[in-house]
C-alpha cells in the first residue's frame, strides 16, 4: 500500500504541490510573455514594416521559419503516441501524453506565428477562410491544420478521460474540476473497452493526417515556380522527414525539462532517453542524406538562378549559417548519438544536448530554405537586404515563451502521466448537479457521419461556384442550381463537414456514460 501511495504521489506531483523552482519558472515565463505581448501591440500600432521585410526584398523572414519549425514539432505527439499504442511499447508509455501536449501547444504556436507574420490576423482569417480559392495551398493548410488540431485534441481527451475521473478522487482540492472534465466517466469495463478501441482507431487514422500537414507546407514552397530553390517535387517528403527530426529532438528536450522539474527521474530512466536518442540519430542520418541529395542536384547542372541560390548557401553570404547548422546541428550530434548507441551508453545529458543542437540546427536550416531565394528574383530589380529587426527577434523568441507557459500550465492542470490500470474508482463518480451528463444517441452519430460526408462532397462540388470577392463576372459560369451556396465559399463548407466527422469518436465514447446521482 505504501509503494502504491508513493507511486501515485510521483505521478500526480505537479497537480498536488508547487515547488519554489516552479514558482521561479512561472515568474520568468510570465515576464517573458508580458514583453512579448507588448511587442505584439507595438507591431499592431506601428505596422508590419517594423519587422524589416519589404516588397522588393524578403517578404518572408524568421517568423515563417518559426511557422515551419513549430508545425514540424507538432508531428511528434501523434507519432510517438500512435506507435506506442499500435506497437505496445510499454517502456515509452508515459511519453505518449507529454508528446500529445507538445502537438497541441506547437500547433497553437504555429497559428499564432501565422497571425504575427501577416500582421493582422483578422484579415488573414477572412482572406483565407472566406475568399481563399480551393486550389490555394494556404486553403489546404487551413484545412489540414484544423483537422489535425481537432482530431489531436479529441484523441488527447479520450486517452486522458479515465485519469481525469481518477483525479476527481485522488486530488481532493480539485475534485469538482476533474469530475466536470471527465463528463461523468465511471470507469466501467464497457467504458474502458470503448475508449481503448476508439483511441486505437484514432491513432491509426491521425497518422496520415499528420503526414499531410507538413506535406502541405512543403507544397507551399515546392509549388512556387517563381522562386529559385523552391520549385521542387522533393519538398513534401523532405519537409515530413525534417518534421520527424525536429519533433523528436524537441520532445527529448521537453521530457528532460519536466523530468528534472517535477522529479520524474524514476519514471523516465536513462534507457528511455537512449532509445529516443537512437531513433533521433537514425532519422538525422536520413535527413543528412536528403540534404546532400538536394545540394548535389542544386549544384550539378541547375538553371542559373538555382545555381546562384545554392552557391550563396554553400560559399556565399549564408555559408557561415549553413556550415554551422550542418556540422554543429546535424553531423556532430549524429556522431555523438551513434557513439552512445554503439557503446551501449545511456546518458541523459548527452542525449538532451544533442537533441537541443539538432533542434536549433533544423531551425537554421529552415531559415536557409525561406530567406536566400528572395535575393535572386527572376524579375529585373535589385533586391533589398533583409536584416531581422529586434521586433522580429522578440516575436520569434516570444512565441516559444508563450508555448513554454502553455505547456507548463497544462502540466500543472491535467494528469500528463498515465495512472496505473489496476486503480479503480471506489464508487461511480457523480458529476456536479448543474452539469448534464452527455449521452449522444446513435441517431446523432449517424447524423454526424451523413452531415460530415455530405458537407465535404458539397464543398468540393461547389469549389468552382464561388465568385471572387463575392461578385460574379461575365467570364464566369452562372450559379449552380444550389443557389443558396453561390455566396458561401467552399472551404468553410468542407471544414464544417470535417468537424462533424471528427466529433464521431467523442460521441461514441460519451454514449457509454451512465447517469449518476448529482452531488
Amino acid at each position: 500500500m505504501k509503494m502504491e501511495t508513493r507511486e501515485m504521489d510521483v505521478l500526480l506531483r505537479p497537480l498536488k504541490k508547487t515547488t519554489k523552482g516552479e514558482w521561479v519558472i512561472l515568474a520568468f515565463l510570465l515576464a517573458a510573455n508580458a514583453f512579448f505581448l507588448w511587442t505584439v501591440v507595438y507591431q499592431l500600432r506601428e505596422g508590419h514594416i517594423v519587422q524589416g521585410l519589404g516588397n522588393q526584398g524578403a517578404i518572408w523572414g524568421f517568423l515563417v521559419t518559426n511557422i515551419v519549425n513549430l508545425i514540424a514539432i507538432s508531428h511528434v505527439g501523434i507519432a510517438i503516441s500512435a506507435f506506442v499504442r499500435i506497437l505496445n511499447l510499454e517502456r515509452y508509455k508515459q511519453l505518449a501524453r507529454l508528446a500529445e501536449l507538445v502537438t497541441i501547444v506547437a500547433l497553437i504556436g504555429a497559428v499564432l506565428n501565422i497571425g504575427l507574420d501577416v500582421g493582422r490576423i483578422d484579415r488573414y482569417i477572412i482572406n483565407v477562410v472566406w475568399y481563399g480559392r480551393w486550389h490555394s495551398p494556404f486553403v489546404w493548410s487551413m484545412t489540414v491544420i484544423t483537422t489535425y488540431f481537432l482530431s489531436s485534441l479529441i484523441y488527447l481527451y479520450l486517452a486522458m478521460r479515465r485519469d481525469l475521473a481518477l483525479c476527481g478522487h485522488l486530488v481532493p482540492q480539485r475534485s469538482r474540476f476533474y469530475r466536470l472534465l471527465s463528463l461523468g466517466y465511471t470507469d466501467t469495463e464497457n467504458e474502458r473497452k470503448v475508449h481503448e478501441k476508439t483511441v486505437l482507431v484514432l491513432a491509426v487514422l491521425i497518422i496520415p493526417i499528420m503526414v499531410s500537414v507538413h506535406s502541405v507546407y512543403g507544397l507551399i514552397f515546392g509549388l512556387q515556380s517563381a522562386r529559385p530553390g523552391w520549385y521542387n517535387p522533393f519538398m513534401a517528403p523532405y519537409f515530413v522527414l525534417g518534421a520527424v527530426v525536429s519533433g523528436f529532438s524537441a520532445m527529448i528536450v521537453a521530457v528532460a525539462i519536466v523530468r528534472k522539474l517535477f522529479g520524474w527521474e524514476s519514471v523516465f530512466q536513462p534507457p528511455v532517453f537512449r532509445g529516443l536518442g537512437t531513433f533521433l540519430g537514425f532519422m538525422t542520418l536520413l535527413y543528412i542524406y536528403f540534404m546532400l541529395a538536394e545540394l548535389l542536384t542544386g549544384n550539378y547542372a541547375p538553371p542559373v538562378k538555382e545555381r546562384e541560390v545554392f552557391h550563396e548557401i554553400l560559399a556565399g553570404r549564408f555559408a557561415p549559417q549553413f556550415w554551422t547548422a550542418f556540422l554543429g546541428g546535424l553531423v556532430i550530434p549524429f556522431l555523438l548519438l551513434f557513439y552512445q548507441w554503439a557503446r551501449l551508453i545511456a546518458n541523459v545529458a548527452l542525449t538532451t544536448v544533442c537533441a537541443l543542437a539538432i533542434n536549433v540546427g533544423m531551425w537554421v536550416v529552415r531559415s536557409l530554405i525561406v530567406v536566400p531565394t528572395f535575393y535572386h528574383p527572376y524579375m529585373p530589380y535589385r533586391p533589398a537586404e533583409y536584416h531581422p529587426t529586434w521586433v522580429e527577434w522578440i516575436l520569434v523568441l516570444g512565441c516559444y515563451a508563450f508555448a513554454g507557459l502553455l505547456y507548463f500550465a497544462l502540466c500543472k492542470a491535467v494528469p500528463v502521466l498515465e495512472l496505473p490500470a489496476d486503480i479503480k474508482l471506489p464508487v461511480p463518480v457523480p458529476v456536479p448537479a448543474r452539469v448534464p451528463v452527455l449521452r449522444p444517441s446513435w441517431a446523432s452519430v449517424a447524423f454526424s457521419a451523413i452531415a460530415g460526408v455530405g458537407l465535404i462532397i458539397l464543398g468540393i462540388a461547389a469549389r468552382h461556384q464561388f465568385p471572387v470577392a463575392g461578385v460574379w463576372t461575365v467570364t464566369q459560369a452562372p450559379p449552380s442550381p444550389i443557389r443558396f451556396l453561390h455566396h458561401i465559399p467552399p472551404a468553410p463548407i468542407w471544414v464544417l463537414g470535417i468537424i462533424f466527422l471528427i466529433s464521431i469518436p467523442l460521441q461514441i465514447c460519451l454514449r457509454s456514460v451512465r447517469p449518476t446521482n448529482p452531488l
